[in-house]
């Protein structure tokens, strides 16, 4: 009696030191009709002076284990079986929440013996490692009530009366207040929004749809496949060039032009050639003029090669600039280049090592980008490899779609370039090329059973592989991004963010999440901006409600910082 007692002060004291209660009288009001069957905090709930969840979090406070908001809860049935209904009316405890590893068992009074005789039981039964969090006794009392009801009618699931429900949760979702998280309790506008995001954040990952290929997957909320045509909306330039930073980047030396050496190194940004001299294709065929068989016995003399390692694209243009925007643009999403100033440093590049695509300017001295790409076609050692044809945007006009299908194009890119578009005409014609790589493929499918069976890094170290094997996978980088995330690696699980929305940059899950990290490491600025280009992605209209109340609360801090 004496140790609830001193428990009813302590919990009083903090109810009136975090403004719970609205003064000392309420407090003194409710010690008046305290009773030993009616704790302080219930019966604070049960007189209307407070809601559920900051009394849970000065409960969790108090006794120094998690608390659980139960109206913010949904319960799998299933789980009831592992405790009858009358051990667990008596012991005042429910089983919540099962994952791999562990169960949760909601407890009234977690120290009591009733309690881990009853956590015992279901350790026994279930054979897993069983976590003892809090709630409010009369809360607890009236889901089990609720619950075991529900089980006996054939019901699924328990949801709380202010629980949301998340068809991805399917084994529930608890509303958890840590003991050290003075905001945990908080109840205003601006703790729901938080508490909104981080729900959508760190949601479970729902295993069917991490089976589906990358079109199905992603095409599902963004409406962006493989094989899909896609419109970008721009988040910046209107020519789709890059901002920040990386325009900063001072131009490095072309040695890899002249030796065709495949190569990892980062370059620049600069402007496009215009070629004028060489000479445009006329209506008649060139299968037979000497160039083209000449290039084409070259060709054929190249040893055919597997695909197989990083995905390799060549490179062919006179003009510097674009060979090292191509290549700063394609190499941190994992592709190895090369590079050639014409069609003969192109054949010298080939013989160390097949390419797995080949992006070409139509406009090259000697022999041009059409001569080079039919020449490819013919090749017996080469015709499998898939070949982009450029050009200046004046010269497109003539770029006709019987000129592409005339010498073999697979695609067609104008400049000046939009590297939005570049990204998935190759991430299109490589995925025809090689297919799903075999390695990356069976790679990720053990991935998902180590982490359906608990074991999250050994999945996170398979994933990487997967990513290295197929870096122009959203898919495998999406998943990476959500276990790093898990296991709190929050700058690793940006990177893999960021890769996701270089790839598909209008995927909404990969843009919310890597906003609220970048929110998480302090980088305000740009998460209120990820998030601002989000919104029109967002299907859900709540969820969309709570990012701009989110945004609006961080740009009015951003404002008083900077006044």
């Amino acid at each position: 009696m004496d140790t609830v007692r001193r428990e009813g002060a302590l919990l009083g004291k903090l109810l009136v030191d975090r403004s719970i209660l609205p003064d000392a009288r309420a407090l003194d009001d409710v010690l008046a009709r305290q009773s030993l069957r009616l704790p302080v905090a219930s019966l604070c709930y049960v007189l209307g002076y407070a809601p559920e969840r900051p009394l849970v979090a000065v409960l969790s406070a108090v006794r120094g284990r998690p608390g659980v908001v139960l109206d913010e809860s949904v319960v799998h049935l299933d789980l009831l079986a592992a405790l009858p209904r009358e051990t667990a009316m008596r012991a005042r405890v429910l089983p919540a929440f099962e994952d791999e590893r562990h169960v949760v068992l909601v407890a009234a009074d977690p120290a009591e013996a009733a309690a881990a005789i009853a956590a015992a039981e279901i350790e026994r039964v279930r054979g897993k490692r069983v976590d003892l969090h809090v709630a409010l006794e009369v809360t607890l009392a009236r889901t089990i009530r609720q619950a075991y009801l529900a089980r006996a009618r054939g019901d699924s699931y328990w949801v709380g009366a202010e629980a949301v429900v998340d068809p991805q949760a399917r084994g529930g979702k608890l509303a958890v207040v840590a003991p050290d998280d003075p905001d945990g309790g908080r109840v205003d506008d601006a703790a729901r929004a938080h508490r909104a995001l981080i729900d959508d954040v760190t949601k479970e990952i729902a295993m069917s749809s991490l089976m589906l290929d990358d079109g199905d997957e992603l095409s599902s909320v963004s409406g962006l496949g493989p094989d899909t045509p896609v419109v970008h909306h721009e988040h910046g330039g209107g020519d789709g060039s890059r901002t920040g930073s990386q325009l900063d980047t001072p131009p490095m030396a072309d040695d890899s032009a002249a030796s065709g050496a495949w190569t990892g190194s980062s370059a620049s940004t600069g402007a496009a050639s215009s070629g004028l001299d060489t000479p445009w294709p006329d209506g008649g065929s060139d299968d037979h003029d000497d160039e083209t068989v000449d290039l084409v016995a070259e060709l054929d003399a190249v040893p055919v090669q597997p695909a197989t390692g990083q995905p390799r694209v060549l490179i062919v243009d006179d003009d510097f600039a674009t060979r090292h925007l191509l290549v700063k643009e394609l190499q941190p999403l994992g592709y190895v280049t090369a590079t050639a100033a014409s069609a003969g440093e192109a054949v010298r590049a080939v013989r160390q090592g097949v390419p797995d695509l080949i992006v070409c300017d139509i406009l090259l001295p000697e022999v041009d980008g059409f001569r080079l790409c039919r020449a490819l076609k013919r090749s017996r050692a080469l015709a499998h490899v898939p070949v982009v044809l450029m050009s200046a945007v004046i010269d497109s006009g003539r770029v006709t779609e019987d000129v592409l299908a005339r010498y073999g194009s697979d695609a067609y890119l104008e400049k000046p370039l939009d590297t939005r578009q570049v990204h998935r005409i190759v991430r299109e014609l490589l995925g025809r090329r090689r297919g799903r790589s075999s390695g990356a493929e069976v790679g990720f499918a053990r991935a998902i059973e180590l982490y359906q069976r608990g074991d999250v890094d050994g999945a996170i170290g398979l994933l990487r592989g997967a990513v290295t094997s197929d870096p122009s996978s959203a898919k495998y980088r999406f998943v990476l991004a959500n276990l790093l995330q898990r296991k709190s690696l929050h700058a690793e699980a940006i990177d893999e963010y960021e890769g996701v929305v270089e790839l598909e940059p209008e995927y909404f899950p990969a843009l919310t999440r890597l906003a609220y990290l970048y929110y998480r490491q302090g980088m305000v600025a740009r998460a209120v901006d990820t998030w601002r280009r989000s919104l029109p992605l967002c299907p859900d209209p709540a969820l969309r409600r709570n990012i701009e109340l989110f945004m609006r609360k961080l740009i009015s801090e951003l404002g008083a910082v900077g006044a």
